[in-house]
Formats: C-alpha cells, sequence, structure tokens
C-alpha cells in the first residue's frame, strides 16, 4: 500500500444560498438552496470533492462525526471496504435518510481521488468510451413568474429551443390542473421541437388524485411525468401508471434502495430516476444502472452533472444529462461551483470532460463566506 494513497483530511461545508424571492415547486415552497460540500484529501494532498442539496439537514454533521473518524488513516482506493467499515458500527440505522446521502456523497469524493490519482477522467476509469463522448442535455427550464402569463413564459422556452436545447424539464403552477393551459401555450411556441418533461414534486399521495389531472396533459406528447407519487407508494405508482399514456418517472432523491428495487421488480415506472448523491453514489448508480440496463428501462439522472456526466458516458442507456442554466439564481450552486458541466454545442449535446477525476472546480472562498458551518477531522487528531 503506498503511503501516499491514506486519506489524511475530511471536511464539510453547510452552505446557505438565499434566494431573492421564496420559489413554489409544486406544492413546496424553497426560501433558500442548503447544500452540502464534502473534501477529501490524501495524505500527498489529492483531493476528491462532491456536493449536494442538504434541504438544511445537517448532512455534514452525519459526515463529519461518524464516518470522518473511520475514514482517516484508510487507503482512499479501497471504496468498498472503506464505506463498509463506515456501516458497520451503525448497521441498525441502514444506509437511508441522512446516514445514505453522507455515504453516498463520500463514495463519490473517493471515486474522484480514485481517477484524479490515475490521472483520468472518471468516465474513463468506469470503462467508458464505447457510447461515445457527447450526450444529449434535459434543462431544468427557468422557473414561470406566478405573474406571468402561459403565453410569455412559452416564448422564453421558444428562445431555449432556438439556442440549442431539445428536452427542458418544467414545474407546473401551484395548482397542477392549471398546467394543460401552460402546455397548450408552450406547443403552440414550439411545436414538437421540445421534449417536455413536468415534475410534479411529490404532489400526490394517491393514484386517483393524479390521474384525472395528468390524463389532461396527455395531447402535449410529454416525454414523462417525473415523480408524481413519493417512490416508496409502489403500488399507487403502478396504478398511475397503467391508468394514462404518458410515461412516469419516479426516483428523485430517493437514499432506500428498497424503494428502487421494487420500482424496478415490479415496472411500476417507465423512466427510473436516479440521484448518484443519495442512492449509494458513483458505486450505487453503476448497480442500479446496470440492473436497468439488464430490464431494459430508461434511467434518468437528477441534475449535478458534475458527476452524473461521467456516469452517462460510461454507462449504457443513462440520459439525457440533466443541468440548470448557468448561472441560474433559483439553483444556486453556481456562487461555489465553477464553470458549466453540460454546456451544450450547437446539436444540444454536451462533450465528455476530459480532465482527471470529476473535474469538478470548487470556489473555496466563496463556500467559505457561504458557509454556516465548516467540519474538519485531521489524521492527526483522529
Amino acid at each position: 500500500m503506498n503511503g501516499s494513497d491514506l486519506i489524511d483530511r475530511v471536511e464539510t461545508w453547510a452552505v446557505r444560498v438565499e434566494l431573492a424571492a421564496p420559489l413554489q415547486l409544486g406544492a413546496l415552497l424553497v426560501p433558500s438552496r442548503d447544500f452540502v460540500v464534502v473534501r477529501v484529501t490524501t495524505r500527498d494532498g489529492a483531493p476528491g470533492v462532491a456536493y449536494s442539496l442538504s434541504r438544511g439537514a445537517p448532512v455534514d454533521v452525519v459526515i463529519t462525526e461518524m464516518f470522518a473518524p473511520l475514514l482517516v488513516g484508510e487507503n482512499s482506493g479501497d471504496i468498498d471496504a472503506i464505506l463498509a467499515a463506515c456501516r458497520r458500527p451503525y448497521l441498525s440505522l441502514g444506509d437511508v435518510g441522512l446516514v445514505g446521502q453522507a455515504l453516498s456523497l463520500l463514495d463519490i469524493a473517493l471515486w474522484d481521488v480514485k481517477a484524479r490519482k490515475a490521472g483520468v477522467p472518471l468516465w474513463r476509469l468506469l470503462g467508458g468510451g464505447s457510447n461515445g463522448t457527447r450526450a444529449p442535455v434535459m434543462l431544468v427550464a427557468p422557473y414561470a413568474d406566478p405573474t406571468e402569463s402561459d403565453e410569455h413564459y412559452a416564448e422564453r422556452l421558444a428562445i431555449l429551443a432556438r439556442a440549442g436545447y431539445r428536452q427542458v424539464k418544467l414545474y407546473p403552477p401551484a395548482r397542477p390542473a392549471h398546467m394543460a393551459a401552460r402546455l397548450a401555450a408552450i406547443r403552440c411556441a414550439v411545436g414538437s421541437q421540445l421534449k417536455l418533461v413536468v415534475d410534479v414534486s411529490w404532489t400526490w399521495q394517491r393514484a386517483s388524485e393524479a390521474i384525472p389531472i395528468v390524463r389532461t396533459w396527455e395531447d402535449f406528447d410529454l416525454a414523462w411525468v417525473e415523480d408524481p407519487i413519493p417512490a416508496q407508494e409502489t403500488e399507487e405508482i403502478r396504478a398511475l401508471s397503467d391508468a394514462v399514456e404518458t410515461p412516469i418517472a419516479v426516483g428523485d432523491e430517493v437514499t432506500v434502495r428498497s424503494h428502487i428495487d421494487r420500482l424496478l421488480e415490479t415496472r411500476a415506472v417507465d423512466v427510473l430516476r436516479l440521484d448518484a448523491s443519495a442512492i449509494g453514489g458513483i458505486s450505487g448508480i453503476r448497480r442500479y444502472g446496470q440492473r436497468a440496463a439488464m430490464a431494459r428501462l430508461q434511467v434518468s439522472l437528477h441534475v449535478y452533472p458534475e458527476f452524473h456526466r461521467h456516469c452517462t458516458f460510461a454507462l449504457p442507456g443513462l440520459g439525457p444529462l440533466e443541468t440548470f442554466p448557468v448561472p441560474c439564481d433559483t439553483w444556486g450552486s453556481h456562487q461555489f461551483v465553477v464553470g458549466d458541466a453540460a454546456a451544450i454545442d450547437a446539436s444540444g449535446q454536451a462533450s465528455a470532460p476530459t480532465a482527471p477525476g470529476l473535474g469538478l472546480e470548487i470556489d473555496w472562498r466563496a463556500v467559505t463566506a457561504l458557509s454556516r458551518r465548516h467540519g474538519d477531522v485531521r489524521a492527526s487528531a483522529a
């Protein structure tokens, strides 16, 4: 074992980006964006980084207090062994919730270290190349102003279509029943040029609530309706899928593996949504991506193009690559993440990164300025 590969330091930051105005996402009201940022550093100074939404939960504290003391001094390249050792004292808690998210972020950071040390982009280390080096992009469309007319909003989407985007994701008004009028205006403005996704953000609990409204959207040729019902309600999701023609996608931010297992086993969805920051990191995406490919089920990854692009270029059947516009004041990560990981070309596609590791660049000065809390565990203090 090379001593330079030993983990010397684990740092976390709880970052808050205040929004200019509260954001309405379906039934959710979002006044700020809360993130957790993680950096793992080896003895020779090689860093591995990761970040994700925390939604205000103390994911950083879970990493710092529970797992960082178990990481320092360990060989950074033994990712499976390291994370197994982290789980062992906390088997009763399972890989769910904050524990699952913490372990997922550590997995991502460790893969970043491994690829940086190998001197190759992560997608290459994962065996990518046969899928090509360009991938289609899905843009999370700018959020509509509550006072904005459907026609004005549709024209803003037409501008995106003219810029080269081929698929966009929309959020409905506070009352999803009003979405049909907006979709009609969008189709009038862009025709069939744009593929459209509607993210409902877990608005409904029962299929009977969702079916009448989703059926009013069927004339607009949606690519899918996303997260209409929480992932644990497998039977309700299945009932919705069976009752409507529009494809159904579920899985954002799910940390409970059994929920994803059930969606796969029952084929309750048409599109499986996965999130590396929640479902086991890069390792989790590899595992579920392979299972979905065997089941011939489409997989779509939940934002974070800085690390999901590597999965997209390495594994079959993943895509499109989801991203927010950069900069995006209603998302906020541009305040500390440098660059645009999913910048498109004229055909609406993004290119594979060439920098070693994730190629995720963090403005650490900005992280410090936005941080509400900083955790730091070093080998000498562990």
